[in-house]
């Protein structure tokens, strides 16, 4: 038995509304997001996005190299153009603001993308001479350590319900397990290189 609205019609139907044909606000989202290829989830989650990876903790920031671009200036681009476009939207056309935001979109996401690729190459160089620097207990220790903060990342993520938390979750858990495999290769190479050598 199909429910009924107020209105008398079913749920999720075209009505017509003086004289013109009125679409489910649902399906109207998903036609822009399938028109403009992004979601209005991560059109709105670009401050979760801005979020840098997470730094080992004897690392301090003025370790990273000083030519990584912040972002800054596309996350302000961006920014403004989602504020202007919550201050001027139209009720005809309530997405609008996903086709007039769109470009400053891709240049955030890029600029993101290319600003964390950056600080995870600081963040392995860094950590190699560090690990490197440490007694074998130690180095036990802090591998152990980025397994425990990988699992966390994972178990977070599969207990969150916002979909753009859980992606950062899911990111911070890999980029637990990209450091924890760059010094266990490296610690593996040096002792097939050592024992090569005996």
């Amino acid at each position: 038995m199909a429910t009924r609205d107020e209105e008398g019609g079913e749920r999720g139907e075209v009505k017509r509304v003086f004289g013109k044909q009125q679409e489910p606000e649902k399906a109207r989202l998903n036609t822009a997001e399938k028109r403009h290829g992004l979601t209005w989830t991560e059109l709105h989650a670009y401050k979760d996005r801005m979020l840098f990876p997470i730094l080992p903790t004897m690392m301090g920031v003025d370790e990273l190299p000083k030519d990584i671009s912040l972002c800054d200036n596309p996350f302000r681009g961006l920014d403004r153009c989602i504020d202007k476009g919550m201050e001027s939207e139209d009720p005809a056309q309530p997405y609008a603001r996903m086709q007039i935001c769109k470009p400053h979109w891709i240049k955030f996401i890029k600029c993101v993308k290319r600003r964390d690729e950056l600080v995870m190459r600081g963040i392995k160089r860094w950590e190699r001479t560090y690990y490197d620097s440490l007694d074998e207990p130690s180095m036990k220790e802090y591998l152990e350590d980025i397994d425990t903060k990988m699992r966390y990342f994972l178990y977070a993520s599969s207990h969150t319900m916002d979909q753009q938390k859980r992606k950062r979750l899911e990111m911070n858990a890999q980029h637990c397990a990209v450091r924890h495999a760059n010094l266990i290769n490296r610690h593996r190479t040096e002792h097939e290189e050592t024992g090569s050598v005996v």
